[in-house]
């Protein structure tokens, strides 16, 4: 069985009158499901709810990076909702996200299936040269303007 952090993100856009809120009870309801039908025991949740943004570190990031140092507290990867918007949503805390991946190991996106390795992860959020992330048959390639694809 593996340990699994949640995080969720009140920018994932479930219909236009959802509240952050709504969002994030809905990604916890879905995430959980998943993790119950797929072996996965959620050890803890963590949400952007109070981030303030730019310049500020997220503070739940800052939390799992805690978490972690103790060796008594393990977990085998990051699960989020959506891989969609988050280099861009958090190009001012990528370090920080690389390095709670870079410590789990890996990272997965519910939404698109998709689990990939801290290096390739650091690849995509990098947006280095041409470096792609295969989702479902889809080569997700990090675009080179500053939108997200």
């Amino acid at each position: 069985m593996e340990n699994v952090f949640c995080y969720y993100r009140k920018s994932i856009n479930f219909g236009n009158s959802w509240t952050p809120v709504e969002r994030i009870i809905h990604q916890d309801k879905v995430l959980f499901d998943y993790c119950s039908a797929n072996n996965m025991n959620v050890t803890k949740r963590f949400s952007d709810l109070g981030y303030l943004g730019s310049p500020f570190q997220r503070p739940e990031l800052l939390q799992i990076r805690k978490i972690l140092e103790k060796p008594k507290n393990k977990a085998d990867l990051l699960l989020f909702y959506s891989i969609g918007g988050l280099r861009t949503e958090m190009k001012s805390n990528a370090k920080l996200l690389l390095e709670v991946v870079d410590i789990l190991g890996k990272v997965h996106f519910y939404r698109e299936g998709l689990r990939i390795d801290s290096k390739r992860f650091e690849l995509y959020m990098e947006g280095v040269g041409k470096s792609e992330i295969e989702i479902q048959g889809q080569a997700l390639t990090p675009p080179t303007d500053k939108r997200e694809a």
